[in-house]
């Protein structure tokens, strides 16, 4: 493999593809995503606490297969669209990146643990003396070595698939030691990884590979990584439009907001024209009321806010890059990015995240885990199912951390109550 573009074909482990298999690796590398054990588990993962009660909400596997339906229309249309010109440069990475970004969509949220973002900050702070835990940190060490394809290798992904989901590519020592100290997950990957993201970098120069590893402040006294790939940037938008208009569908449709309460937070941000400047197409207060005119209209308006920030991104380039899988990236544009923000910050999480009812069920999926890391700590051996089949040359706190992480939520109440509720469990429960 000589060309600049099938060196990311490339797997840490060389492999040959199994007789008459025509696939691209990258295609591949999808295949073993959606039939991991890691993307199953996804159906048992809601994405906002307390939309879960019913059939209707999205878990985080639906989330999913939308980021997916949505980052390959966004894939599509930089090709189609007239008002997009490709650069040359990208165009070699363009022939063959479609199963690229349909892998990172469908493997974007794999390393999210039970219980939400609560889930996550709780299991940080067992760990964050022992290596840290973040989402989408421990989505990269699911696919370099938990996933069962290989026996600690994980399935062994190309290069590229690999680089599309690391998000944050700054290692956990790296960050400030104030901090690692904090009960926040600090965005970032493993030290336990490390060799394999090194490796999934390598084909980059020095002077790329720096700037890629960057930190920036973002806010006051916020700092995080703010690069990552074209593929990777491909997924992010595809990510946020999902989150920010399907999550404001679920919460109006289970009832989590009345139509006063979210009329009362719209009407400024959508009476300032500067939200909207250069659409062809903007948001009305009309479109937010329709939201509650029944479930057509509601999908109609969704449907809207979907296409109206589909076709409004832009190929942003950073010329301090030479590769053009770091020189460009695909973006949201700017003024729409107020649009995101609102509906993700002001919507969803200030009318609803931050709920007392919200946020007891944040606190009691917390305690669950941290229940649950406290007693397996003291006797893994015997409590963890297959122990002595874990790579040992992890420390005992990743393996328990990553046991746990690889639950859905009832199974980590399950669990929880086989554990702590007396006359519940039984020798014969599947464990």
């Amino acid at each position: 493999m000589n060309s600049k573009h099938e060196e990311f074909m490339e797997r840490k482990i060389p492999e040959e593809p199994r007789p008459n298999d025509w696939r691209s690796p990258y295609s591949r590398d999808k295949a073993r995503i959606i039939h991991g054990s890691g993307f199953r588990r996804l159906q048992g993962k809601t994405q906002v606490m307390g939309a879960g009660e019913g059939d209707f909400h999205r878990t985080r596997l639906t989330h999913s297969i939308e980021v997916n339906q949505i980052g390959l229309g966004l894939f599509e249309g930089i090709k189609k669209r007239d008002d997009i010109k490709i650069p040359e440069l990208l165009v070699p990475f363009l022939k063959n990146g479609h199963p690229v970004v349909s892998a990172a969509c469908y493997g974007h949220d794999l390393g999210h643990p039970p219980f939400g973002h609560g889930g996550e900050r709780a299991l940080h702070i067992k760990m964050k003396n022992n290596g840290g835990f973040e989402g989408n940190a421990q989505t990269i060490r699911l696919m370099a070595k938990l996933e069962k394809y290989y026996e600690h290798k994980g399935i062994n992904p190309t290069r590229r698939v690999l680089l599309s989901l690391l998000k944050y590519p700054v290692d956990f020592v790296d960050y400030p030691q104030s901090d690692q100290k904090k009960n926040k997950p600090p965005k970032c990957y493993y030290d336990c990884e490390k060799e394999m993201v090194d490796w999934c970098l390598e084909k980059f120069s020095s002077n790329d590979k720096n700037i890629f590893k960057e930190l920036k402040e973002v806010g006051p006294g916020k700092i995080k990584p703010v690069h990552m790939s074209f593929d990777a940037s491909i997924m992010e938008c595809a990510d946020d439009i999902a989150y920010c208009t399907h999550d404001l569908e679920d919460i109006v449709a289970r009832g989590l907001v009345t139509r006063e309460m979210l009329m009362d937070k719209v009407s400024d941000f959508c009476k300032n024209k500067e939200n909207f400047k250069d659409c062809e197409v903007y948001i009305t207060e009309k479109d937010f009321e329709e939201l509650f005119k029944g479930s057509h209209s509601r999908k109609q308006t969704i449907g809207k806010f979907v296409n109206l920030l589909m076709t409004n991104t832009v190929i942003v380039e950073n010329g301090s890059f030479e590769h053009p899988l770091l020189r460009f990236r695909l973006s949201i544009s700017e003024n729409l990015k107020r649009l995101t923000n609102f509906l993700r910050d002001e919507v969803t999480y200030q009318m609803v995240v931050e709920k007392p009812e919200i946020q007891m069920l944040e606190r009691k999926g917390q305690r669950v885990i941290n229940s649950l890391f406290k007693e397996f700590i003291l006797a893994p051996e015997i409590l963890i199912p297959h122990w002595d089949k874990m790579d040992q040359t992890d420390s005992k706190e990743r393996r328990v951390c990553d046991y746990i992480a690889g639950m859905t939520d009832s199974f980590a109440a399950k669990i929880y109550h086989r554990l702590f509720t007396p006359g519940i469990g039984s020798s014969r429960d599947e464990l």
